[in-house]
């Protein structure tokens, strides 16, 4: 499966419809993680190693999807894969994807072809082609320029260099081809690149409309849980970011034992149920499910949702909040609930196994019997804590986004205690709401952004008004 130049709007639906579809699912170099959240949540999902596995797979009957980067028979290894397949035996299919050659320029706002002015296109070193499009990897740029000026190339031919090709926050700097690298170099900008001339170059300035996002140039990291993320990506790449997805926070759901039974079998005598997360509604609604019974078990309760967000979990299950708090604290919700009368109500709040302590006790100080109900614990996934190193030991972020206290805790573990500072650099903190916030500050993080809208899309209204500041 081909999935593209590396932006996940870029894969074919037919490239997203495989993974979901997959019982396996291995990725090659260059392929990113911005399409594996489509994964089915019990697909065996990792690097591809050797073809011998997939082979090996196949024939017990599992369905596989491999990925490789931009189309799989073209400046990648698919073919080799394709053919040992066929040697052995396995059916398969492969499927085209839209290769960085072609993505990236026109991300950018180059014209490949122009009628009249460029009729061809050559991929590398080729000669009489009217526009070249040349891959570079990081430390070889001036040899590529040099070598297209030895082929003959002028100096004056209107050319690109792309950082990041392919990717959301790819960057384009245009320039002759005879200064081209002077003028990259002033910017300080490296790794591999994507080179272009001909006569879409001119047209880039008017064109690139990337490069007028208002987040354009920016990475910004986002450690939600990979299944909560998706909406949040969306809204950061539209507005131009280089988003990189490193989760540090994973839902493990508490089994459905003796006290969740009890709690549910005293629904019927409870008078509200609060939910503080999505993550609370979606798990205790799957636990409702498991003890056989189903929404019609909280009829007799009040609902109220912590967070726009949890509200929307709840109307997805078929169930109507009597409350919604748009501050995303038990601060506020309790402050919310001053109207009603608390003595002798029974309270349930299902939560994560670790929560702050300050809605159940805000409330049984007014009289509320509260039942504390943990349905999930909320851990630090096991190459969290590899990949941020590898992340901050090379390019690092501009922004680390945090959406909730408990990936603030995870992200700060997940680093030495003395190096934390010094390895996050100048990257900006932005949190979703007032009790992330202090989260991070007790942790030892500067917070830069706080969201006024306590969800994922006033968070990226937040960050897009900071960099308006900067």
């Amino acid at each position: 499966m081909g999935v593209g130049p590396g932006h996940p709007g870029l894969a074919t639906v037919q490239a997203v419809e495989a993974i979901k579809e997959a019982d396996i699912v291995r990725y090659s170099n260059g392929c990113g993680a911005g399409l594996l959240h489509h994964a089915s949540p019990g697909a065996d999902i990792g690097p591809l190693g050797e073809a011998d596995e997939i082979v090996r797979l196949a024939r017990n009957g599992r369905k596989v999807t491999v990925l490789f980067p931009g189309n799989p028979y073209a400046f990648s290894d698919g073919s080799e894969m394709a053919d040992r397949l066929q040697r052995a035996g396995v059916d398969f299919e492969a499927v085209p994807g839209l290769i960085l050659e072609l993505a990236a320029p026109v991300m950018s706002g180059i014209p490949l072809t122009i009628e009249g002015r460029s009729a061809s296109i050559g991929f590398g070193l080729v000669k009489g082609a009217d526009t070249v499009v040349l891959r570079l990897a990081s430390g070889w740029w001036e040899s590529g320029i040099s070598a297209l000026l030895a082929d003959g190339r002028s100096p004056k031919t209107p050319a690109a260099l792309i950082l990041n090709p392919g990717q959301p926050g790819q960057h384009r700097v245009s320039a002759p081809l005879g200064e081209l690298a002077r003028k990259a170099a002033t910017y300080g900008l490296r790794g591999d690149a994507l080179l272009v001339l001909g006569p879409g170059v001119e047209m880039s300035e008017e064109l690139d409309t990337l490069a007028k996002r208002p987040l354009h140039g920016r990475r910004i990291l986002i450690t939600r849980a990979r299944h909560q993320v998706e909406q949040f990506r969306r809204a950061l790449v539209d507005m131009g970011a280089a988003v990189v997805e490193i989760p540090t926070l994973e839902v493990r759901p508490m089994p459905t034992d003796e006290r969740v039974r009890n709690a549910i079998g005293n629904l019927n005598r409870t008078a509200l149920v609060i939910f503080a997360s999505a993550n609370a509604v979606s798990i205790f609604h799957k636990m409702l499910l498991e003890t056989g019974a189903d929404s019609r078990a909280l009829h007799g309760s009040k609902l109220c949702a912590i967070g726009q967000e949890t509200a929307e979990m709840l109307e997805n299950h078929g169930l109507r909040p009597d409350l919604v708090t748009s501050e995303y604290t038990a601060e506020g919700l309790a402050k919310a609930l001053e109207g009603w009368e608390m003595e002798g109500m029974r309270v349930l709040v299902p939560r994560a196994e670790v929560a702050r302590d300050a809605l159940p006790s805000l409330l049984a100080m007014r009289g509320a019997e509260v039942e504390i109900l943990p349905v999930y614990q909320a851990v630090l996934p096991v190459d969290a804590g590899p990949a941020l190193m590898r992340l901050f030991s090379a390019e690092g972020a501009d922004v680390i986004t945090f959406t909730s206290s408990s990936t603030v805790a995870n992200f700060v573990r997940a680093f030495p205690d003395d190096r934390l500072p010094a390895v996050l650099g100048d990257a900006e903190v932005a949190c979703m709401g007032p009790v992330t916030a202090d989260t991070a500050r007790k942790l030892g993080l500067r917070v830069d952004i706080v969201a006024r809208e306590y969800t994922t899309h006033g968070l990226v209204q937040a960050i897009v008004e900071a960099a308006a500041r900067r």
